[in-house]
């Protein structure tokens, strides 16, 4: 975001009156001096792009000036066709005079993602969260590195399997750090390119999922407060969060969810007997501190699966729930997908796998 600035727009309306379709902005990081102009491209396009300066802001607008004059002559005189455009000097930083950046340690790439990060969009109450768990985690191996730039990035990605979630996570997070440092638009679309490829039904379709009869004899096993939020999850198929922060069981069955990762809604019960065989209207929890994330106390419940030595995830649960519904003629996969708390394209995505066999069942029933 340009600092708006009375002394810089007095700069750029001159700067316009000269002719020059050279504009001059700070960088959202750092605090110095860019230019931002339509650049000629040998392939014959014209782009919009930002050339970064090592010009300080307010002290160096005047040399900064001076740059954006030259880069708009260069620019008019091959509009007009008495110049070829020097499009390496301008463009190769290296080569640009005011522009040769001094290194930047993995260190200081981190702190001002960070700063960027938290700059482009209002955060909630998990914001310290989601910058740990998705930019932080994925970019500590930056901290060691005394230069951080476009090959280091690259390699940070390529060090994860190709289609996998932890590839895609550090894809994400090297873009960040690219628009951070102002890499430009090239560097952000190849390190989004190099995380493309996965998809998660290769994480919540492929395992086998527990029968309905294994499903009940471990949640009859489980504490009274396990016991009804495993219940909640797998009768109502909602995230572990949502059965212990936010699920009620209203008189009609339906369960309602106040809020959450997609906001407020209400389930439907997958098999309705099951609200009995646990006594989910009467909502009971274990003792554990529930003033934390969502993330953090979501993950309990599979902690406390795996104390009871339980031979599947809390998620599967969830996942069970989805292709039951698949198999049953009543639920729509708009219905299902409602009740799931997301949308009919990553329902179908998701379950794809699932629904594929229904229909081939259903036709072999047919013939």
């Amino acid at each position: 975001m340009a600092v708006r600035d009375p002394y810089l727009t007095r700069i750029n309306r001159a700067l316009r009156d000269l002719g020059s379709s050279v504009s001059l902005e700070v960088s959202p990081s750092g605090g110095r001096l860019r230019l931002r102009a339509s650049l000629p491209f040998p392939d014959g396009t014209w782009k919009q792009r930002r050339i970064s300066t090592v010009f300080p802001y307010p002290s160096g607008v005047d040399q900064a000036r001076l740059l954006a004059e030259e880069l708009g002559r260069d620019l008019e005189l091959h509009r007009r066709g008495l110049d070829a455009f020097p499009f390496d000097r301008w463009v190769q930083a290296s080569q640009l005079p005011g522009t040769a950046k001094e290194g930047i340690s993995g260190i200081e790439a981190l702190r001002r993602t960070e700063a960027w990060w938290t700059q482009q969009r209002k955060r909630g109450p998990s914001s310290d969260v989601t910058w740990s768990t998705a930019y932080a985690g994925p970019l500590k191996p930056l901290v060691g590195q005394p230069d951080v730039n476009l090959d280091t990035l690259r390699a940070l990605v390529a060090s994860k399997a190709v289609g996998s979630c932890s590839r895609r996570k550090a894809a994400l997070a090297a873009t960040a750090v690219a628009q951070a440092l102002e890499m430009g638009m090239d560097a952000v679309q190849e390190l989004r390119g190099l995380g493309k490829g996965y998809s998660p039904l290769k994480d919540a379709a492929p395992r086998s999922l527990p029968s309905d009869a294994l499903i009940v004899e471990v949640i009859d096993g489980l504490p009274s407060g396990w016991q009804w939020v495993a219940g909640i999850c797998a009768t109502y198929g909602t995230r572990p969060h949502e059965a212990l922060l936010m699920a009620d069981v209203e008189s009609n069955g339906l369960v309602v969810i106040r809020g959450g990762k997609t906001g407020a809604r209400q389930g439907l019960p997958l098999p309705k007997g099951w609200i009995d065989r646990w006594d989910l209207q009467v909502r009971r929890l274990p003792a554990i501190n529930l003033n934390r994330d969502h993330r953090t106390v979501g993950s309990q419940l599979g902690v406390a699966l795996r104390r009871y030595e339980v031979p599947f995830q809390a998620y599967d649960l969830r996942h069970a729930w989805a292709v039951r519904a698949i198999h049953n003629p009543k639920i729509s996969p708009s219905l299902a997908a409602k009740s799931l708390g997301h949308s009919l394209m990553v329902h179908t995505s998701l379950y794809q796998r699932w629904f594929d066999s229904a229909s081939m069942a259903s036709l072999v029933a047919q013939m």
